[in-house]
């Protein structure tokens, strides 16, 4: 029928991924279905038709505009992880609230040590992606799932897929990497007696840091009490059992996570995610990963936080209207980081070549004549700093393969809002920013074209 080009219309939406049958004018009585199927082919859908759809318009029992073909979603291929021992202790239910929460935190500071080859994780191998097909029957590629190279971090050997550890210790996991270190404990608060902390390995609190102290660990810190005003940096991550009030001082920061029930007044940056269990107040937030802080009350109020990957929280704001900021996207910090860790990179690997060169020197001179005591013992120095700068050039890949995958994702990012948020609120995703100037609950908000947009969860 001529005539159906006058009187209906096919919308495609923005992904080819869906059909919408609109009507211009009332349909004829002598339509048939296949009147109707050889117009949605001429306007070029021929993947994923609703036959029920098409039948029920035809006999008036659907009323347009409706969607008539939907196609197939790609499936994109997982990327390959490393999984740790650490995942056993985490709780299989996630819904528990109130109390339960700080059993989940101790579960994640009381962190088991490992003997000397143990098992401590082992490489979970990248699924394969599988392709869609839009509306109009063309392929829509998957992204294929990202593989990871294994490697060694400290104290630890690599055997095939599995990673163990060559010394009695505490892991600390990264993205790529699995460390054990040697465990520096505190059976108390730091005090005066204890002093300031700098130690390689693992930091251990068993109570609390007080104002004014400084503690810096390779690997990861754990405090079982609180922190006030305190300088806590790690080369791992940050767990804090009960909370962080800093009046503004102080400042903690980690290569990692951190982890905390609360924050009042403090000023944390994560190269992670930043997880908080209950509250966030006034405080400055900066993480390269998400920002979690979504359970029991769940609130940010006041302050700044900033992620590059997404943000999500019950509930943002009060009734008071106080002054909250959310920041969205890769932060000045992250592309500071990616110029430090491609110095890094390219030092590392004059270091490899120049070392590589007399290490091949002295190498091709013991083939012909031995060497002597100070030769082998410089052989031996040169190993040794060959592996290092190894492991250095590799760090900053891994770490510059993070900061890509960032800038990457970023226009992906979402603010997840459980509850609510209030008015007074400043959101940023980059560039552009949203002011909300009243009360929104349950919502979503993304860039959308330029623009900051948001629709119902």
């Amino acid at each position: 029928m001529e005539e159906l080009h006058e009187i209906l219309a096919i919308e495609i939406s923005r992904d080819k991924m869906s059909a919408k049958l609109k009507q211009l004018q009332p349909l004829p009585e002598e339509i048939t279905v296949d009147d109707l199927k050889k117009f949605v082919k001429e306007n070029g859908v021929t993947y994923g038709l609703f036959e029920e759809v098409i039948e029920k318009i035809v006999t008036g029992n659907v009323t347009l505009p409706t969607i008539i073909a939907r196609g197939l979603d790609p499936v994109d291929g997982e990327n390959a992880y490393i999984w740790s021992i650490l995942e056993d202790l985490q709780d299989e239910d996630n819904t528990q609230q109130n109390d339960q929460e700080d059993i989940n935190l101790k579960k994640v500071i009381e962190i088991p040590s490992v003997k000397n080859g143990e098992l401590v994780g082992k490489k979970i191998e990248a699924t394969e992606e599988k392709n869609g097909v839009n509306v109009y029957g063309e392929d829509v590629k998957a992204k294929p799932g990202r593989d990871l190279k294994l490697r060694p971090g400290k104290n630890t050997r690599v055997d095939g897929l599995e990673i163990f550890s060559t010394i009695d210790g505490q892991i600390s996991v990264e993205p790529k990497v699995i460390h054990v270190f040697p465990i520096y404990e505190v059976n108390g608060d730091v005090d005066m007696k204890v002093g300031n902390i700098d130690f390689i390995g693992n930091v251990n609190i068993r109570g609390n840091v007080p104002s004014g102290f400084e503690i810096k660990a390779q690997g990861d810190i754990r405090v079982h009490g609180s922190v006030e005003a305190a300088i806590l940096k790690a080369g791992g991550s940050i767990f804090i059992q009960q909370g962080v009030v800093a009046q503004g001082g102080g400042i903690i920061s980690a290569e990692g996570d951190v982890e905390t029930s609360f924050l009042n007044q403090a000023n944390i940056e994560a190269g992670g995610d930043v997880k908080v269990t209950k509250s966030i107040l006034h405080s400055t937030v900066k993480a390269q990963g998400y920002v979690y802080c979504n359970q029991n009350r769940g609130n940010i109020v006041g302050g700044s936080i900033s992620s590059g990957k997404g943000i999500e929280v019950n509930e943002v704001g009060n009734h008071m209207n106080t002054p909250t900021t959310l920041f969205l996207g890769v932060s000045e910090e992250a592309v500071a980081s990616e110029s430090k860790y491609k110095t890094q990179m390219l030092q590392a690997q004059e270091n490899t070549q120049k070392l590589g060169v007399l290490l091949k020197n002295i190498v091709d001179k013991e083939r012909t004549s031995s060497l002597t005591a100070k030769e082998k013992v410089m052989k031996l120095k040169i190993k040794n700093s060959l592996m290092d700068a190894n492991k250095e050039l590799n760090s900053a890949k891994d770490k510059l393969d993070e900061i890509k995958e960032l800038f990457e994702n970023q226009d992906q990012a979402e603010i997840r809002i459980i509850k609510a948020i209030h008015a007074n609120t400043d959101l940023h995703f980059g560039k552009y920013r949203r002011k909300i100037v009243t009360t929104h609950e349950h919502v979503l908000f993304k860039l959308d074209r330029s623009e900051i947009s948001f629709e119902p969860l």
